[in-house]
């Protein structure tokens, strides 16, 4: 082989090596950075809330102990559904009272506050307490619950306050650069009146101007508002037109997922969009998650699950769904997945005569085919 031909072989091994390093240098760390970019840039939260949580006084008599109460056994077969939740959410149908008040159930409700220890302990860091028993028992207990929850620093409590200025604040769940504003709202108290200087007590829901600045504000602080409401027909499956006009005032001035509890029964999902073009994804109403009432419509409620992401600077509801639960009942009363529920357990139900799994699911797959005009 000639001496020029070498070097001429040799020049282009080195040209290809050099060619090779550059491609290492510069091609392939910014493959990687843009995949961790990506990575970085999208954001996501999962929301699951279950409805109301409605203390009985066969349920919490159920729970004694003996020394005092354990609620633990009511929320243990769903504590594994919800742990992986960023957010996950129970209405808190009814108040706490301390020892020294009588605890009772229906028609004023006052409950034992070692619920609140046991909603803690399965995974529940989000309770929803404007409610129409919110004021059963008085300004004490309200206080009494307000000052329960200060312990556990890291739940948000909602729908409730201690102060004028609280009931201006807007609670944020934050993750990364997604924001969340949270609401909650009750129709009403049962015809309590609040105290005349204390209106700021519960937060109350109507389409009134103070609402709307407090949700505007919400939107304003916020990628996504969420509204927890309670409100609508007792034992009706259909939203009514009062429900509507609500949740028209609702999406109108921002709010972005609506979920809804107080008729006992479930109620139908699906995405309203406002007369100004906003839209939103309402579950109307997630019925009862544990109760002491009768009946297959009673005993059926529902899980929201919702997934919001924030991409590129653009926050979105990605997936929404409603999944079935039961409350169990046969002496001890406890909530499942329908899931996880069997025909072997519906046989012992002793508040739903004639019960079997296929009735359940019957049962919400008809709600669920309601179309909400």
């Amino acid at each position: 082989m000639s001496r020029n031909k070498k070097l001429a072989i040799t020049f282009s091994v080195m040209i290809s090596a050099i060619v090779l390093l550059l491609i290492v240098i510069f091609y392939s760390p910014q493959e990687e950075k843009t995949e961790n970019q990506d990575e970085i840039q999208k954001t996501t939260v999962t929301i699951k809330a279950v409805g109301d949580n409605l203390m009985h006084s066969p349920v919490y008599n159920s729970c004694r102990t003996e020394d005092g109460f354990n609620f633990d056994g009511l929320y243990e077969n769903i504590a594994p559904y919800i742990k992986d939740a960023d957010i996950a959410a129970i209405n808190q149908e009814t108040i706490f009272v301390d020892e020294t008040q009588t605890f009772s159930g229906y028609p004023s409700f006052g409950s034992p506050s070692q619920v609140g220890d046991s909603i803690e302990k399965a995974g529940f860091n989000l309770i929803t307490h404007a409610t129409n028993h919110t004021f059963d028992r008085g300004y004490s207990a309200v206080m009494h619950t307000i000052d329960f929850w200060k312990k556990y620093g890291h739940i948000a409590v909602l729908g409730i306050n201690e102060t004028e200025a609280h009931s201006n604040k807007v609670e944020i769940y934050k993750k990364g650069d997604l924001k969340i504003s949270l609401l909650n709202f009750t129709y009403g108290l049962n015809g309590y009146t609040l105290p005349e200087d204390k209106p700021y007590l519960v937060n109350i829901l109507d389409r009134g101007e103070r609402n709307a600045e407090l949700i505007k504000k919400a939107e304003g602080l916020a990628d996504i508002t969420v509204a927890f409401l309670h409100f609508g027909t007792e034992y009706t499956h259909t939203p009514t037109d009062e429900q509507k006009r609500d949740v028209e005032f609702l999406v109108q001035n921002g709010v972005d997922v609506i979920i809804g509890t107080h008729p006992h029964v479930i109620q139908p999902v699906c995405v309203h969009t406002s007369e100004n073009g906003n839209r939103a994804v309402v579950f109307y109403s997630l019925g009862n998650f544990l109760s002491n009432q009768s009946g297959t419509d009673k005993i059926l409620g529902g899980m929201a699950e919702v997934t919001i992401t924030k991409e590129n600077g653009v926050a979105k509801v990605a997936h929404y769904e409603m999944l079935p639960t039961v409350t169990h009942a046969d002496g001890k009363y406890t909530a499942y997945m329908l899931s996880d529920y069997t025909d072997e357990l519906a046989r012992h139900h002793r508040r739903a005569p004639n019960l079997t799994v296929e009735k359940i699911r019957a049962l919400f797959d008809e709600v669920m085919a309601i179309e909400v005009k």
